[in-house]
């Protein structure tokens, strides 16, 4: 995976230095939890609804999605400048701060991003609202299983849209600092 150069502090000098482009233990560990959620998904779907079971929908599906998931994940990482460029600029909204070490013109446009990622995921949240209404409507008729679907939906939506109005704030907290010069 590649990724832009640098927002990390060398820890034997002190001076700014270029991210490391790997995956670090809990991208790894995101991506397993992804591939074993896309696995067991159609499991509980399919089980969970009144007749037959589909078994062999249900493997196709899962072996797809144990795929697909993981593969869209690290798209996305490599399409923002990598899983160690994310980390450093969540790490920076979170706390408000950039180390002073790092030019403006690293840190700008990832929190420019960040706050254009935190009103996708807006428009995202809202569409999850919807449909978990929308799958409350089909479970008025339905089972006990399309209800379980429709809270997922809900709490997916309620999620998104929480955690992109914290992200958003902070984000745009970061952008209201004046231009540092000469670093």
């Amino acid at each position: 995976m590649t990724g832009e150069a640098g927002t990390t502090t060398d820890r034997t000098s002190g001076e700014w230095a270029p991210d490391d482009d790997r995956i670090d233990a809990v991208g790894w560990w995101q991506l397993v939890a992804l591939a074993v959620a896309g696995a067991v998904a159609p499991t509980l779907y399919f089980v969970l609804r009144p007749g037959p079971v589909p078994w062999v929908a249900i493997v196709v599906l899962g072996l797809a999605l144990a795929v697909v998931l993981p593969g869209v994940q690290v798209w996305s990482w490599s399409r923002k400048g990598g899983r160690a460029a994310l980390v450093a600029t969540r790490r920076w909204v979170d706390e408000g701060r950039v180390p002073s070490e790092v030019p403006d013109a690293v840190w700008r446009p990832r929190v420019q991003r960040w706050v254009a990622d935190a009103r996708q995921r807006r428009n995202s949240g809202w569409s999850f609202v919807g449909l978990a209404a929308l799958w409350a409507i089909l479970a008025a008729t339905g089972t006990i299983g399309d209800w379980g679907v429709a809270v997922v939906w809900a709490a997916l939506g309620v999620g998104t849209l929480l955690q992109g109005r914290v992200d958003r704030r902070g984000a745009e907290q970061l952008l209201a600092a004046p231009v540092r010069d000469g670093v």
